[in-house]
Protein backbone atom coordinates (compact mmCIF):
# COMPACT_ATOMS: atom_id res chain seq x y z
CA UNK A 1 0.00 0.00 0.00
CA UNK A 2 0.96 3.25 -0.83
CA UNK A 3 1.10 6.58 1.11
CA UNK A 4 -1.31 8.15 -1.07
CA UNK A 5 -3.70 4.32 -1.21
CA UNK A 6 -4.10 4.90 2.62
CA UNK A 7 -4.70 8.27 2.83
CA UNK A 8 -7.66 7.52 0.36
CA UNK A 9 -9.16 5.21 2.32
CA UNK A 10 -8.27 7.49 5.53
CA UNK A 11 -10.81 10.13 3.83
CA UNK A 12 -13.45 7.77 2.25
CA UNK A 13 -13.99 6.96 6.15
CA UNK A 14 -14.00 10.38 7.09
CA UNK A 15 -16.92 10.68 4.27
CA UNK A 16 -18.77 7.80 5.53
CA UNK A 17 -18.71 8.98 9.16
CA UNK A 18 -20.13 12.42 8.12
CA UNK A 19 -22.92 10.75 5.45
CA UNK A 20 -23.89 8.75 8.78
CA UNK A 21 -23.64 12.06 10.95
CA UNK A 22 -21.35 11.05 13.24
CA UNK A 23 -19.19 13.49 16.04
CA UNK A 24 -17.44 15.93 13.88
CA UNK A 25 -14.07 15.68 15.94
CA UNK A 26 -13.89 11.60 15.00
CA UNK A 27 -14.77 12.69 11.32
CA UNK A 28 -11.83 15.97 11.42
CA UNK A 29 -9.38 13.50 12.95
CA UNK A 30 -9.52 10.85 9.63
CA UNK A 31 -9.05 14.05 7.40
CA UNK A 32 -5.93 15.74 9.15
CA UNK A 33 -4.04 12.32 9.31
CA UNK A 34 -5.18 11.34 5.59
CA UNK A 35 -3.80 14.98 4.92
CA UNK A 36 -1.35 14.39 6.83
CA UNK A 37 -0.04 10.76 5.22
CA UNK A 38 -1.08 12.43 1.76
CA UNK A 39 2.07 15.07 2.76
CA UNK A 40 4.43 12.89 3.76
CA UNK A 41 8.40 12.53 2.12
CA UNK A 42 8.47 8.76 3.99
CA UNK A 43 7.22 5.87 2.90
CA UNK A 44 4.75 5.08 5.31
CA UNK A 45 5.72 0.93 5.27
CA UNK A 46 9.59 2.86 6.01
CA UNK A 47 7.74 4.25 9.76
CA UNK A 48 5.56 1.11 10.11
CA UNK A 49 8.93 -1.17 10.19
CA UNK A 50 10.42 1.95 12.47
CA UNK A 51 7.49 2.04 14.76
CA UNK A 52 7.34 5.65 13.97
CA UNK A 53 3.57 5.78 12.51
CA UNK A 54 2.34 7.83 15.93
CA UNK A 55 5.01 10.67 14.93
CA UNK A 56 2.96 11.60 12.14
CA UNK A 57 0.70 14.54 12.80
CA UNK A 58 -2.55 14.27 13.67
CA UNK A 59 -2.33 10.18 14.02
CA UNK A 60 -3.71 9.19 17.84
CA UNK A 61 -3.70 5.42 18.84
CA UNK A 62 -7.01 4.46 17.73
CA UNK A 63 -6.19 5.89 13.44
CA UNK A 64 -2.52 4.31 14.02
CA UNK A 65 -3.70 0.76 14.44
CA UNK A 66 -6.00 0.82 11.73
CA UNK A 67 -3.34 2.55 9.61
CA UNK A 68 -0.93 -0.46 10.54
CA UNK A 69 -3.64 -2.57 9.48
CA UNK A 70 -4.29 -1.34 6.23
CA UNK A 71 -0.55 -1.31 5.29
CA UNK A 72 -0.73 -5.53 5.91
CA UNK A 73 -3.98 -6.60 4.95
CA UNK A 74 -5.11 -3.54 2.27
CA UNK A 75 -7.79 -2.86 4.35
CA UNK A 76 -9.10 -2.34 7.77
CA UNK A 77 -12.02 -4.42 9.55
CA UNK A 78 -13.41 -0.83 10.58
CA UNK A 79 -13.46 0.53 7.06
CA UNK A 80 -14.85 -2.79 5.50
CA UNK A 81 -17.68 -2.55 8.09
CA UNK A 82 -18.65 0.94 7.69
CA UNK A 83 -18.69 0.71 3.44
CA UNK A 84 -21.38 -2.24 3.93
CA UNK A 85 -23.13 0.42 5.84
CA UNK A 86 -22.93 2.97 3.01
CA UNK A 87 -21.42 1.38 0.02
CA UNK A 88 -18.50 3.14 -2.25
CA UNK A 89 -20.91 4.40 -4.66
CA UNK A 90 -22.42 6.44 -2.67
CA UNK A 91 -19.21 8.05 -2.31
CA UNK A 92 -19.06 8.50 -6.03
CA UNK A 93 -21.97 10.84 -5.94
CA UNK A 94 -20.05 13.22 -3.81
CA UNK A 95 -17.59 13.98 -7.02
CA UNK A 96 -20.79 15.66 -8.13
CA UNK A 97 -20.88 19.55 -7.79
CA UNK A 98 -23.41 20.59 -5.29
CA UNK A 99 -24.01 17.63 -4.47
CA UNK A 100 -23.05 17.02 -0.49
CA UNK A 101 -22.94 14.58 2.51
CA UNK A 102 -26.23 16.05 3.75
CA UNK A 103 -27.51 15.35 -0.04
CA UNK A 104 -26.23 11.97 -0.59
CA UNK A 105 -27.68 10.45 3.16
CA UNK A 106 -30.92 11.30 1.76
CA UNK A 107 -30.93 10.16 -1.34
CA UNK A 108 -29.36 6.94 -0.22
CA UNK A 109 -31.57 6.33 2.76
CA UNK A 110 -34.65 7.48 0.99
CA UNK A 111 -34.58 6.14 -2.72
CA UNK A 112 -31.37 3.91 -1.79
CA UNK A 113 -29.52 4.55 -4.58
CA UNK A 114 -26.00 3.51 -4.32
CA UNK A 115 -24.62 4.13 -7.36
CA UNK A 116 -23.99 7.24 -9.88
CA UNK A 117 -25.63 5.62 -12.73
CA UNK A 118 -29.28 5.34 -11.01
CA UNK A 119 -28.67 8.43 -9.26
CA UNK A 120 -28.67 9.88 -13.16
CA UNK A 121 -31.86 8.00 -13.70
CA UNK A 122 -33.64 9.11 -10.77
CA UNK A 123 -32.50 13.07 -11.61
CA UNK A 124 -34.12 12.97 -15.05
CA UNK A 125 -37.17 11.02 -13.75
CA UNK A 126 -37.83 13.79 -11.47
CA UNK A 127 -37.60 11.71 -8.62
CA UNK A 128 -35.25 13.83 -6.79
CA UNK A 129 -37.45 16.81 -6.47
CA UNK A 130 -39.83 14.83 -4.19
CA UNK A 131 -36.99 14.33 -1.55
CA UNK A 132 -36.59 16.80 1.25
CA UNK A 133 -35.02 19.97 1.00
CA UNK A 134 -34.50 19.49 -2.78
CA UNK A 135 -35.51 20.85 -6.18
CA UNK A 136 -35.54 21.29 -9.66
CA UNK A 137 -31.99 22.82 -9.39
CA UNK A 138 -30.40 19.77 -7.56
CA UNK A 139 -31.62 17.36 -10.55
CA UNK A 140 -29.76 19.85 -12.64
CA UNK A 141 -26.50 20.04 -10.80
CA UNK A 142 -26.72 16.04 -10.80
CA UNK A 143 -27.52 15.98 -15.01
CA UNK A 144 -24.62 18.72 -15.27
CA UNK A 145 -22.04 16.46 -12.90
CA UNK A 146 -22.83 13.47 -14.86
CA UNK A 147 -21.88 15.32 -18.31
CA UNK A 148 -18.79 16.61 -16.77
CA UNK A 149 -17.50 12.96 -15.47
CA UNK A 150 -18.41 11.50 -18.98
CA UNK A 151 -16.50 14.53 -20.99
CA UNK A 152 -13.05 13.86 -18.69
CA UNK A 153 -13.57 9.83 -20.82
CA UNK A 154 -11.61 8.50 -17.75
CA UNK A 155 -9.04 11.04 -17.54
CA UNK A 156 -6.92 12.18 -14.17
CA UNK A 157 -5.45 15.24 -13.31
CA UNK A 158 -1.22 15.57 -14.04
CA UNK A 159 -1.55 15.84 -10.14
CA UNK A 160 -2.55 12.24 -9.47
CA UNK A 161 -0.51 10.55 -12.55
CA UNK A 162 2.64 12.51 -12.64
CA UNK A 163 3.81 11.61 -8.71
CA UNK A 164 2.76 7.56 -9.81
CA UNK A 165 4.43 8.06 -13.56
CA UNK A 166 7.57 9.09 -11.82
CA UNK A 167 7.82 6.23 -9.44
CA UNK A 168 7.06 4.15 -11.90
CA UNK A 169 9.66 5.42 -13.78
CA UNK A 170 12.74 5.15 -11.17
CA UNK A 171 11.85 1.83 -10.14
CA UNK A 172 12.39 0.46 -13.55
CA UNK A 173 15.23 2.28 -13.55
CA UNK A 174 16.75 -0.05 -10.94
CA UNK A 175 16.51 -3.15 -13.12
CA UNK A 176 20.43 -3.80 -14.54
CA UNK A 177 19.91 -3.70 -18.25
CA UNK A 178 17.72 -0.58 -17.96
CA UNK A 179 20.46 2.37 -19.89
CA UNK A 180 17.70 5.15 -20.27
CA UNK A 181 14.05 5.77 -19.16
CA UNK A 182 11.84 8.80 -19.36
CA UNK A 183 7.98 9.31 -19.25
CA UNK A 184 6.84 10.10 -22.27
CA UNK A 185 3.56 11.30 -24.25
CA UNK A 186 0.80 13.88 -22.55
CA UNK A 187 2.13 13.52 -19.36
CA UNK A 188 5.28 14.98 -20.44
CA UNK A 189 3.73 17.44 -22.15
CA UNK A 190 2.26 18.31 -19.61
CA UNK A 191 -1.50 18.28 -19.97
CA UNK A 192 -3.88 19.09 -17.44
CA UNK A 193 -5.64 15.75 -17.88
CA UNK A 194 -3.68 12.59 -18.75
CA UNK A 195 -5.58 8.62 -20.12
CA UNK A 196 -2.70 6.73 -19.23
CA UNK A 197 0.90 6.59 -18.30
CA UNK A 198 3.71 5.93 -20.84
CA UNK A 199 6.99 5.17 -20.34
CA UNK A 200 10.08 4.46 -22.67
CA UNK A 201 12.88 2.25 -21.97
CA UNK A 202 16.09 1.67 -23.65
CA UNK A 203 17.27 -2.33 -22.31
CA UNK A 204 18.26 -5.26 -24.48
CA UNK A 205 16.31 -7.21 -21.88
CA UNK A 206 12.54 -7.30 -22.01
CA UNK A 207 12.75 -10.82 -19.67
CA UNK A 208 14.09 -8.67 -16.98
CA UNK A 209 11.44 -5.73 -17.99
CA UNK A 210 8.72 -8.01 -17.82
CA UNK A 211 9.74 -9.26 -14.55
CA UNK A 212 10.44 -6.13 -13.04
CA UNK A 213 7.18 -4.32 -13.95
CA UNK A 214 5.71 -7.85 -12.46
CA UNK A 215 6.63 -6.87 -9.33
CA UNK A 216 6.11 -3.05 -9.08
CA UNK A 217 3.72 -2.71 -6.43
CA UNK A 218 1.57 -0.50 -7.57
CA UNK A 219 0.73 -2.90 -10.21
CA UNK A 220 -2.90 -4.49 -10.39
CA UNK A 221 -2.69 -5.91 -13.52
CA UNK A 222 -0.67 -6.89 -17.02
CA UNK A 223 -3.19 -7.19 -19.99
CA UNK A 224 -1.28 -7.39 -22.85
CA UNK A 225 2.88 -7.97 -23.60
CA UNK A 226 5.04 -8.50 -25.81
CA UNK A 227 8.78 -7.95 -27.13
CA UNK A 228 8.47 -4.41 -27.12
CA UNK A 229 5.49 -3.28 -25.06
CA UNK A 230 4.04 -3.84 -21.78
CA UNK A 231 -0.11 -2.86 -20.98
CA UNK A 232 -1.77 -3.06 -18.04
CA UNK A 233 -3.37 -0.81 -14.69
CA UNK A 234 -1.59 0.83 -11.99
CA UNK A 235 -3.03 2.07 -8.96
CA UNK A 236 -6.09 4.17 -9.25
CA UNK A 237 -7.44 2.27 -12.82
CA UNK A 238 -4.66 3.78 -14.56
CA UNK A 239 -3.58 2.90 -17.49
CA UNK A 240 0.16 2.02 -18.74
CA UNK A 241 2.58 1.54 -21.51
CA UNK A 242 5.95 0.61 -20.84
CA UNK A 243 8.00 0.74 -24.37
CA UNK A 244 10.82 -0.88 -24.43
CA UNK A 245 13.44 -0.16 -27.24
CA UNK A 246 17.36 -0.40 -28.19
CA UNK A 247 19.85 1.50 -26.80
CA UNK A 248 20.30 2.78 -29.66
CA UNK A 249 16.79 3.95 -30.93
CA UNK A 250 16.18 5.80 -27.87
CA UNK A 251 16.31 9.69 -28.27
CA UNK A 252 14.53 8.80 -32.20
CA UNK A 253 11.94 7.08 -30.39
CA UNK A 254 11.62 9.52 -26.89
CA UNK A 255 11.12 12.58 -29.79
CA UNK A 256 8.37 9.87 -31.56
CA UNK A 257 6.32 8.91 -28.13
CA UNK A 258 6.51 12.33 -26.65
CA UNK A 259 3.97 13.61 -29.63
CA UNK A 260 1.72 15.04 -29.95
CA UNK A 261 0.46 13.40 -32.67
CA UNK A 262 -0.65 16.79 -34.61
CA UNK A 263 2.93 18.19 -33.66
CA UNK A 264 4.63 14.69 -35.27
CA UNK A 265 2.62 15.29 -38.45
CA UNK A 266 3.91 18.33 -38.80
CA UNK A 267 7.22 17.13 -38.44
CA UNK A 268 7.25 14.11 -40.50
CA UNK A 269 6.24 12.63 -43.88
CA UNK A 270 4.19 9.31 -43.63
CA UNK A 271 7.25 7.01 -44.23
CA UNK A 272 9.57 8.64 -41.91
CA UNK A 273 9.38 7.07 -38.55
CA UNK A 274 11.77 5.98 -35.85
CA UNK A 275 14.49 4.51 -35.63
CA UNK A 276 16.58 7.02 -37.21
CA UNK A 277 20.11 6.00 -36.36
CA UNK A 278 21.92 9.47 -36.83
CA UNK A 279 20.09 10.92 -33.74
CA UNK A 280 21.87 11.32 -30.63
CA UNK A 281 19.53 13.31 -28.95
CA UNK A 282 16.15 15.67 -29.79
CA UNK A 283 18.27 18.79 -29.50
CA UNK A 284 20.23 16.90 -32.27
CA UNK A 285 16.97 15.95 -34.16
CA UNK A 286 15.98 19.72 -34.66
CA UNK A 287 19.59 21.20 -35.36
CA UNK A 288 19.99 18.83 -38.07
CA UNK A 289 16.51 20.08 -39.78
CA UNK A 290 17.57 23.54 -39.61
CA UNK A 291 15.44 24.51 -36.49
CA UNK A 292 15.46 25.26 -32.82
CA UNK A 293 14.64 22.24 -30.27
CA UNK A 294 11.17 22.45 -29.10
CA UNK A 295 10.57 21.96 -25.65
CA UNK A 296 8.09 19.35 -25.49
CA UNK A 297 5.10 21.06 -23.18
CA UNK A 298 5.10 22.86 -26.55
CA UNK A 299 4.95 20.17 -28.94
CA UNK A 300 0.76 20.45 -29.72
CA UNK A 301 1.02 21.80 -33.39
CA UNK A 302 0.49 25.23 -32.29
CA UNK A 303 3.08 27.37 -34.17
CA UNK A 304 5.79 26.01 -32.45
CA UNK A 305 7.38 24.32 -35.76
CA UNK A 306 7.24 27.41 -37.60
CA UNK A 307 8.87 29.30 -35.07
CA UNK A 308 11.43 26.58 -34.37
CA UNK A 309 12.40 27.13 -37.90
CA UNK A 310 12.42 31.40 -37.31
CA UNK A 311 14.39 30.39 -34.20
CA UNK A 312 12.09 32.52 -32.86
CA UNK A 313 10.51 29.99 -29.98
CA UNK A 314 10.47 32.25 -26.56
CA UNK A 315 12.81 31.32 -23.44
CA UNK A 316 10.15 29.45 -21.31
CA UNK A 317 10.01 30.22 -18.05
CA UNK A 318 11.45 27.41 -15.81
CA UNK A 319 11.05 26.68 -11.95
CA UNK A 320 14.33 27.94 -11.10
CA UNK A 321 13.54 31.49 -12.06
CA UNK A 322 10.55 31.70 -9.49
CA UNK A 323 11.97 33.62 -6.53
CA UNK A 324 8.74 34.09 -4.58
CA UNK A 325 5.23 32.81 -4.01
CA UNK A 326 2.30 35.42 -4.03
CA UNK A 327 -0.43 33.52 -2.43
CA UNK A 328 -0.23 31.27 0.70
CA UNK A 329 -2.44 30.17 3.04
CA UNK A 330 -2.14 29.92 7.30
CA UNK A 331 -3.77 28.85 10.06
CA UNK A 332 -5.25 32.06 10.58
CA UNK A 333 -7.96 30.86 7.63
CA UNK A 334 -7.94 27.06 6.31
CA UNK A 335 -3.92 26.57 6.00
CA UNK A 336 -2.38 23.77 8.32
CA UNK A 337 0.67 26.16 9.44
CA UNK A 338 1.59 29.15 11.24
CA UNK A 339 3.07 31.97 9.30
CA UNK A 340 6.37 31.39 10.10
CA UNK A 341 6.59 27.57 9.54
CA UNK A 342 5.44 28.59 6.19
CA UNK A 343 8.15 31.25 5.62
CA UNK A 344 10.60 28.52 6.59
CA UNK A 345 9.52 26.06 4.03
CA UNK A 346 9.99 29.18 1.64
CA UNK A 347 13.12 30.03 2.49
CA UNK A 348 14.74 26.42 1.92
CA UNK A 349 13.45 27.07 -1.26
CA UNK A 350 15.17 30.01 -1.86
CA UNK A 351 12.39 32.19 -2.40
CA UNK A 352 13.13 35.96 -1.54
CA UNK A 353 9.50 36.68 -0.59
CA UNK A 354 6.20 35.17 -0.13
CA UNK A 355 2.58 36.75 0.39
CA UNK A 356 0.02 35.59 3.42
CA UNK A 357 -2.97 35.78 1.64
CA UNK A 358 -6.02 34.24 4.14
CA UNK A 359 -9.13 34.60 2.63
CA UNK A 360 -11.88 37.59 4.05
CA UNK A 361 -14.57 37.60 6.30
CA UNK A 362 -17.27 36.49 4.28
CA UNK A 363 -15.26 32.99 3.64
CA UNK A 364 -16.81 31.30 6.82
CA UNK A 365 -16.22 28.14 6.02
CA UNK A 366 -12.52 28.32 5.61
CA UNK A 367 -11.88 30.52 8.60
CA UNK A 368 -11.75 34.01 6.66
CA UNK A 369 -10.52 36.83 8.36
CA UNK A 370 -12.49 39.54 9.91
CA UNK A 371 -10.50 43.78 9.34
CA UNK A 372 -9.96 43.10 13.34
CA UNK A 373 -8.23 39.71 13.02
CA UNK A 374 -6.30 40.96 9.24
CA UNK A 375 -4.99 44.02 11.49
CA UNK A 376 -3.50 41.26 14.47
CA UNK A 377 -2.01 39.28 11.57
CA UNK A 378 -0.40 42.54 10.19
CA UNK A 379 1.48 42.99 13.83
CA UNK A 380 2.58 39.36 13.70
CA UNK A 381 4.06 39.29 9.76
CA UNK A 382 5.84 43.05 10.61
CA UNK A 383 7.46 40.87 13.60
CA UNK A 384 8.92 38.26 11.49
CA UNK A 385 10.04 40.22 8.78
CA UNK A 386 11.82 41.97 11.69
CA UNK A 387 13.37 38.83 12.48
CA UNK A 388 14.00 37.05 9.17
CA UNK A 389 16.97 37.18 6.63
CA UNK A 390 16.79 37.15 3.24
CA UNK A 391 12.80 36.48 2.80
CA UNK A 392 10.36 39.46 2.96
CA UNK A 393 6.78 37.99 4.25
CA UNK A 394 4.37 40.36 2.37
CA UNK A 395 1.22 41.73 3.92
CA UNK A 396 -2.27 40.25 1.88
CA UNK A 397 -5.35 39.10 1.62
CA UNK A 398 -7.20 36.92 -0.44
CA UNK A 399 -10.39 38.79 -0.95
CA UNK A 400 -13.85 37.47 -2.00
CA UNK A 401 -15.55 38.99 -5.19
CA UNK A 402 -19.33 39.42 -3.67
CA UNK A 403 -21.89 38.52 -6.01
CA UNK A 404 -22.46 42.04 -6.94
CA UNK A 405 -18.88 42.93 -7.70
CA UNK A 406 -18.12 44.34 -4.53
CA UNK A 407 -15.13 43.17 -2.51
CA UNK A 408 -15.30 41.79 0.91
CA UNK A 409 -12.89 44.60 2.47
CA UNK A 410 -13.74 48.66 2.11
CA UNK A 411 -10.71 50.30 -0.28
CA UNK A 412 -9.69 52.01 3.32
CA UNK A 413 -8.55 48.54 4.33
CA UNK A 414 -7.10 46.93 1.22
CA UNK A 415 -4.85 50.08 0.44
CA UNK A 416 -2.95 49.29 3.25
CA UNK A 417 -1.47 45.95 2.30
CA UNK A 418 1.21 44.97 0.14
CA UNK A 419 -1.09 43.04 -2.33
CA UNK A 420 -4.29 42.14 -2.83
CA UNK A 421 -5.93 39.12 -4.88
CA UNK A 422 -9.35 38.89 -6.03
CA UNK A 423 -11.21 35.76 -6.06
CA UNK A 424 -14.55 34.29 -6.44
CA UNK A 425 -15.89 31.64 -4.36
CA UNK A 426 -19.60 31.62 -4.58
CA UNK A 427 -22.82 32.27 -6.61
CA UNK A 428 -20.79 30.07 -9.64
CA UNK A 429 -24.35 29.95 -11.71
CA UNK A 430 -25.06 33.42 -12.69
CA UNK A 431 -24.92 34.15 -16.45
CA UNK A 432 -21.82 35.30 -18.47
CA UNK A 433 -23.05 39.17 -18.54
CA UNK A 434 -23.50 39.14 -14.64
CA UNK A 435 -20.59 36.63 -13.98
CA UNK A 436 -18.12 38.64 -16.23
CA UNK A 437 -19.31 42.14 -14.81
CA UNK A 438 -18.29 40.69 -11.25
CA UNK A 439 -15.34 40.25 -12.29
CA UNK A 440 -14.12 43.25 -14.43
CA UNK A 441 -15.39 45.31 -11.50
CA UNK A 442 -12.32 43.72 -9.20
CA UNK A 443 -10.03 44.24 -11.39
CA UNK A 444 -10.79 48.07 -12.21
CA UNK A 445 -10.56 48.01 -8.10
CA UNK A 446 -6.99 49.98 -7.89
CA UNK A 447 -6.30 48.15 -4.90
CA UNK A 448 -6.54 44.62 -6.48
CA UNK A 449 -3.23 42.95 -7.79
CA UNK A 450 -4.14 39.65 -8.72
CA UNK A 451 -7.07 37.96 -9.96
CA UNK A 452 -7.49 34.72 -9.10
CA UNK A 453 -9.63 31.38 -9.61
CA UNK A 454 -10.32 33.45 -13.50
CA UNK A 455 -12.42 30.44 -14.66
CA UNK A 456 -13.44 28.89 -11.52
CA UNK A 457 -12.29 25.58 -13.19
CA UNK A 458 -12.26 22.22 -10.79
CA UNK A 459 -11.10 19.07 -13.34
CA UNK A 460 -12.99 16.51 -13.23
CA UNK A 461 -15.24 17.95 -10.92
CA UNK A 462 -16.58 21.39 -12.05
CA UNK A 463 -16.74 23.19 -14.73
CA UNK A 464 -15.69 27.00 -15.29
CA UNK A 465 -18.07 29.89 -14.95
CA UNK A 466 -19.88 30.95 -17.72
CA UNK A 467 -17.62 33.84 -19.24
CA UNK A 468 -17.48 36.37 -21.73
CA UNK A 469 -13.36 35.68 -22.22
CA UNK A 470 -12.66 38.58 -24.53
CA UNK A 471 -14.67 41.68 -22.38
CA UNK A 472 -12.62 40.16 -19.38
CA UNK A 473 -9.16 39.88 -20.46
CA UNK A 474 -9.95 43.23 -22.08
CA UNK A 475 -10.40 44.64 -18.83
CA UNK A 476 -7.67 43.20 -16.91
CA UNK A 477 -5.04 44.12 -19.89
CA UNK A 478 -6.27 48.21 -19.44
CA UNK A 479 -5.94 47.84 -15.70
CA UNK A 480 -2.69 46.36 -15.56
CA UNK A 481 -4.21 43.72 -13.14
CA UNK A 482 -2.32 40.49 -12.93
CA UNK A 483 -4.02 37.24 -13.38
CA UNK A 484 -2.57 34.13 -11.58
CA UNK A 485 -2.36 30.12 -12.82
CA UNK A 486 -2.93 28.78 -9.72
CA UNK A 487 -0.71 25.77 -9.46
CA UNK A 488 -3.05 23.09 -7.50
CA UNK A 489 -3.43 20.47 -10.04
CA UNK A 490 -6.96 20.10 -9.21
CA UNK A 491 -7.26 24.14 -10.59
CA UNK A 492 -4.23 25.04 -12.98
CA UNK A 493 -6.86 27.93 -13.93
CA UNK A 494 -5.88 30.06 -16.05
CA UNK A 495 -5.10 27.11 -18.44
CA UNK A 496 -2.16 27.48 -21.35
CA UNK A 497 -4.55 28.78 -24.04
CA UNK A 498 -5.71 31.47 -22.11
CA UNK A 499 -2.22 32.20 -20.78
CA UNK A 500 -0.52 32.73 -23.94
CA UNK A 501 -3.49 34.79 -24.87
CA UNK A 502 -2.91 37.16 -21.98
CA UNK A 503 0.90 37.22 -22.90
CA UNK A 504 -0.18 38.58 -26.24
CA UNK A 505 -2.06 41.12 -24.77
CA UNK A 506 0.69 42.18 -22.66
CA UNK A 507 -1.00 40.75 -19.20
CA UNK A 508 1.36 39.73 -16.67
CA UNK A 509 0.93 36.62 -14.89
CA UNK A 510 1.78 35.67 -11.23
CA UNK A 511 2.42 31.48 -11.01
CA UNK A 512 1.11 30.64 -7.20
CA UNK A 513 0.66 27.74 -5.18
CA UNK A 514 -1.94 28.36 -3.29
CA UNK A 515 -0.66 26.26 -0.22
CA UNK A 516 -2.35 25.42 2.55
CA UNK A 517 0.34 22.86 3.48
CA UNK A 518 4.14 23.66 3.72
CA UNK A 519 4.37 20.86 1.25
CA UNK A 520 2.03 22.72 -1.34
CA UNK A 521 4.54 24.83 -1.95
CA UNK A 522 6.00 22.03 -4.01
CA UNK A 523 2.82 22.10 -6.23
CA UNK A 524 4.23 25.35 -8.30
CA UNK A 525 6.17 22.93 -10.88
CA UNK A 526 2.65 22.23 -12.46
CA UNK A 527 2.11 26.01 -12.42
CA UNK A 528 5.35 25.73 -14.52
CA UNK A 529 3.94 23.54 -16.37
CA UNK A 530 0.81 25.00 -18.12
CA UNK A 531 2.95 28.33 -18.45
CA UNK A 532 4.99 26.69 -20.21
CA UNK A 533 2.39 25.49 -22.05
CA UNK A 534 1.39 28.64 -22.87
CA UNK A 535 4.55 30.12 -24.15
CA UNK A 536 5.36 32.18 -21.60
CA UNK A 537 9.21 33.40 -20.32
CA UNK A 538 10.32 34.71 -17.66
CA UNK A 539 9.18 38.41 -17.93
CA UNK A 540 5.82 37.38 -18.24
CA UNK A 541 5.73 36.01 -14.83
CA UNK A 542 5.95 38.44 -12.04
CA UNK A 543 7.22 36.19 -9.61
CA UNK A 544 10.17 35.72 -11.61
CA UNK A 545 11.35 38.96 -10.95
CA UNK A 546 13.38 40.10 -8.34
CA UNK A 547 11.59 41.76 -5.13
CA UNK A 548 12.26 45.60 -5.90
CA UNK A 549 10.96 45.60 -9.47
CA UNK A 550 7.77 43.36 -8.04
CA UNK A 551 7.33 46.16 -5.34
CA UNK A 552 7.16 48.97 -7.63
CA UNK A 553 5.09 47.51 -10.03
CA UNK A 554 2.56 46.48 -7.56
CA UNK A 555 3.09 49.56 -6.13
CA UNK A 556 2.67 51.78 -9.88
Amino acid sequence: MTNREVAIILDRIADILQIKEENSFKIQAYRKAASSIYHLDEDLNTLKQARRIEEIPGVGKAVKAKIEEILEKGSCEYYDRLTAEVPLGVLDMLALPGIGHKTVKIIYEKLGIDNLDDLLKAAEARRIRTLPGMGGKTEYNIKKGMELLRQSGGKVTLGLALPLAEDFRDYLWEAKSVENACIVGSIRRGKSLVSDIDILVASRDYEEIRQKVNNYRGLIEISEHDASCIKGLLTHHIEFEVIIVPPQDYFSCLLWTTGSKTHRNQLFKDSEVPPWPEVNSEIDFYTKRGMEYIAPELRENQGEIEAAGKHQLPQLVGLDDIKGDLHIHSKWSDGAHEIKDMAAAAQALNYSYIAITDHSKSLAISGGLNEEKLGAQKVVIDALNSELSGLQILKGNEVDILKDGRLDFEDDLLKDLDLVIASIHSHFQLDKEKQSDRIMQAAKNQHVDIIAHLTGRLLNRRNGYDLDLDRVLETVAKNHTILEINSHPDRLDIDEEIARRAKDMGIKIAINSDAHHKQDLGLMKYGITTARRGWLSPDDVVNTWEKEKLLNYLGE
